[in-house]
């Protein structure tokens, strides 16, 4: 019976609603993945793959975009972390925040201003042609497309995801280790190798991870500076050559890919240091005295270009017209806002359901035995589709399956549900795992049912949570392009479709004020991350292991 109750969870009685519920929601998740899967292997030795040159050109770019990606985040998020949570940088309150930002603005949004900023023969270039000595060519502009490019504006973008977890371990840290340390006559450096970096590497390791997972699936940023990768050929594949078995079939190395990332940040999490005393007081910042300078500059061209420099442009575009045809790309105000107002309400409305839908496997994760613990894996299968082949797979299965569904907005909402699921449930996990057991043991114990339990107790104690997904959800779904260019109805429109269709065509000015308002509509969220990232105090450390 003990064993039986290991299996199916019964030590925490979960209610049968929710061993339904999950049970339909990972149904869901995986049915896209496992068709898209053996799609491509029945297009094994049918569908010719592209030459050889051009296939490990794409592995190799893929790869390369990963990797860089990851590790320039990684650099420029953990010393953003020590710089605030370890010294006495200038104005380190408000640094928190501006490092946070770039989250609202799209990678593909950063692509296009840094291509009008950056490229040969753009405003840069021409402005030190003008007024200095400099003639056209003295630079490598040419060098921001491809790789180098792509990786910097991805890093630039996506170096938050590194930062806020690191922050935050450096935040709850004790300053026991660090003066016992001191007092044994080590120098700051000593202490930063040996004592600091332990206790960050998982997190630093966590948020790269991530980073590869996101430039694994990105479109836009690869479309825009013209580095093929897998997502960029999937999507030609689908939209240029109708031919959906060759691009199933260049899905599946990139499933496998992101399969063996999903993995590896399985087995990483949890892991690290941790600092176990009774009194926990908060670390004393180091002086930077003579360095003061230039860890302010650092911070300052960091920011420039990731957030000054992408805004500043787009209110300037905003006000300016180049060119005829870009003022006749572009749409009305009234209507942009009207767009705008729509695909807001739609975002907040499937943020909703898969915040909602997230609950479920969520309890039986922790509270579900082997069994629960299966099923909340499953439902994460989204994970290892990028967008372009979520879009892919809900298409395949809908022509097969259900054709009349295609053509609305059922097929959309599945693919940001699958897509954003897994991104839900990971998070409401660590706010559920917050909530000590012993509160639901009493609750049980006091006659309570376990509907009542999860209803009464586990859910209004796990609000901030809920609240931090919601948002965090919101946020990644109003940035959503591949998805979106491939299943919207038609006369659908969102912020990311008009920005991306004009400066696509190179028509920059045209994307400038959806790109605004889509950065406007991205700051209620992001300040609700903030406030659950900044303004919650740090729990004491537990004597227990």
């Amino acid at each position: 019976m003990a064993d039986w109750q290991i299996i199916t969870g019964n030590t925490r009685k979960p209610p049968k609603v929710v061993w339904i519920i999950a049970l339909l929601v990972a149904a869901v998740a995986l049915i896209p993945a496992l068709y898209t899967i053996i799609r491509a292997v029945d297009a094994i030795g049918t569908t010719p793959l592209p030459p050889w040159p051009l296939l490990r050109t794409l592995i190799v770019n893929t790869i390369l975009l990963a990797v860089f990606s990851a590790a320039l985040s990684g650099i420029i998020g953990v010393t953003q972390a020590l710089l605030i949570e370890r010294t006495n940088l200038f104005g380190r309150r408000w640094w928190r925040i501006v490092v946070a930002l770039p989250l609202a603005i799209p990678p593909y949004v950063l692509s296009m201003t840094t291509i009008a900023l950056m490229r040969p023969r753009g405003i840069i270039e021409r402005w030190l042609v003008e007024n200095t000595y400099a003639t056209y060519g003295d630079i490598p502009f040419n060098l921001l497309f491809g790789l180098p490019g792509s990786t910097i504006v991805l890093a630039l973008c996506l170096s938050p995801y590194v930062y806020l977890p690191v922050a935050a371990v450096l935040r709850q840290g004790s300053n026991h280790l660090s003066e016992i340390a001191q007092i044994s006559g080590a120098s700051w450096r000593y202490r930063l190798r040996h004592v600091t970096l332990p206790l960050i590497i998982p997190a630093a390791g966590g948020g790269m991870l991530l980073v590869m997972l996101y430039a694994l699936a990105d479109f836009g940023v690869p479309a825009l500076l013209r580095l093929p990768t897998f997502s960029t050929a999937i999507y030609g594949r689908f939209t240029g050559q109708i031919d959906r078995a060759g691009a199933a079939l260049l899905s599946l190395p990139l499933i496998i890919a992101t399969l063996g990332l999903i993995i590896l940040e399985e087995r990483l999490a949890g892991r690290g240091g941790a600092q176990i005393n009774r009194s926990w007081r908060p670390q004393l910042p180091h002086a930077l005295q003579g360095w003061q300078l230039p860890a302010l500059s650092v911070m300052l061209i960091i920011s420039g270009a990731a957030l000054v420099g992408p805004v500043s442009t787009l209110i300037y575009w905003s006000m300016n017209v180049v060119s005829a045809s870009e003022l006749a790309s572009r749409v009305p105000l009234d209507r942009l806002l009207q767009i705008g107002t729509g695909n807001i309400a739609f975002v907040a409305f499937v943020a909703t359901l898969t915040t909602a839908l997230a609950i479920t496997p969520t309890l039986l994760l922790r509270r579900g035995g082997i069994a629960g613990t299966l099923l909340a894996r499953i439902s994460q299968a989204g994970y290892a589709l990028p967008g372009v082949v979520v879009a892919l797979s809900i298409v395949l299965v809908i022509n097969q399956a259900s054709p009349w569904l295609a053509g609305g907005l059922i097929p959309l909402i599945l693919a940001y549900i699958i897509r954003f699921l897994p991104q839900a449930v990971q998070s409401l996990d660590v706010a559920f795992e917050q909530i000590a057991p012993s509160l639901e043991e009493a609750g049980r114990s006091l006659g309570q049912t376990a509907n009542n339990v999860i209803r009464q107790i586990v859910l209004p104690l796990a609000a901030p949570g809920l609240q931090a997904s919601w948002a965090l959800l919101f946020l990644s779904m109003l940035k959503e392009l591949p998805a979106t260019l491939l299943l919207r109805p038609a006369g659908f429109d969102t912020l990311a479709v008009r920005i991306w269709m004009p400066a696509s065509d190179g028509l920059y000015t045209a994307a400038a004020v959806p790109a605004l308002i889509l950065l406007v509509g991205a700051l209620l969220p992001l300040a609700l991350v903030l406030r659950n990232q900044y303004q919650r105090p740090p729990q004491q450390p537990s004597v227990e292991e």
